[in-house]
């Protein structure tokens, strides 16, 4: 190996010695980017629902999981609480949790509107609000959300809370960045495209012109294609990278 890579920039995208939350880590994104910062030597906590962190196995040394319930505060605040007390702090947040919905705006009641703003939006927001105190005390710290490209522009039929809820998590994390530079608290959103998880029910016929892989480079895409942005944001490269929206969709945008 070239002697300048291991001494110059290997160090920049290395997690030795951080401590990484990621909620909805159990499945899809929010798994496939907390395995790769484990394998950038981070210890990574993933966060989800207990039926989804029931199905984790072989998980490798420096990954653990906690289940807990998303839309309670209470139980937010007893996750952060629990991984700083035993891990020492958090320096890394994703917040990665959603739920999934696709339906015409006249048939989306204002129940099914709440739950989905709830989980995408509000969870992300309290998670955010206990887990930043941390990254204070630890003198910085990197919060990335994932939403998706959806958000910036419409891209399937009955979309319209779903990419709602992810638009407000953007504009949060544009605020996030303003509010916590002085505390050397970076913030970014990954906005994804087709990117095909378990967490999308099969019998879903999405609609509209995001429903169409050849309008993506090389078609539909795969978790583990956010990981590399994901890294960048969290890793000492991406220190001077804050309040963007950067989207890792195939092309999708500009087709």
């Amino acid at each position: 190996m070239n002697p300048q890579f291991e001494t110059q920039i290997a160090p920049m995208f290395c997690l030795t010695g951080k401590v990484a939350l990621v909620t909805g880590g159990a499945v899809g994104m929010g798994k496939s980017v907390g395995l790769a910062y484990a394998a950038a030597g981070a210890t990574v906590v993933l966060a989800d629902s207990d039926e989804r962190v029931a199905a984790l196995v072989d998980l490798p040394a420096g990954v653990s999981a906690r289940s807990y319930d998303i839309t309670s505060e209470e139980a937010i605040a007893t996750l952060v609480a629990d991984v700083v007390s035993e891990c020492g702090g958090v320096d890394i947040l994703v917040n990665g949790a959603v739920v999934n919905h696709n339906k015409p705006i006249l048939e989306t009641s204002a129940a099914e509107w709440d739950s989905v703003q709830s989980v995408n939006l509000r969870a992300a927001f309290i998670t955010t609000r206990q887990v930043v105190p941390s990254m204070q005390a630890r003198g910085g710290g990197r919060i990335i959300n994932i939403t998706t490209i959806g958000s910036v522009n419409p891209v399937l039929i009955g979309n319209g809370a779903y990419s709602a809820s992810r638009a407000g998590l953007n504009q949060f994390t544009r605020n996030c960045a303003l509010d916590f530079a002085g505390d050397a608290i970076t913030a970014n959103a990954i906005l994804p495209g087709a990117i095909i998880t378990e967490t999308i029910p099969s019998s879903l016929k999405p609609r509209g012109p995001g429903a169409d892989p050849t309008r993506h480079l090389g078609g539909f895409g795969k978790p583990e294609y956010v990981n590399g942005i994901a890294l960048l944001l969290a890793s000492p490269a991406g220190r001077y990278i804050t309040g963007q929206l950067i989207a890792v969709d195939g092309g999708f945008l500009i087709s």
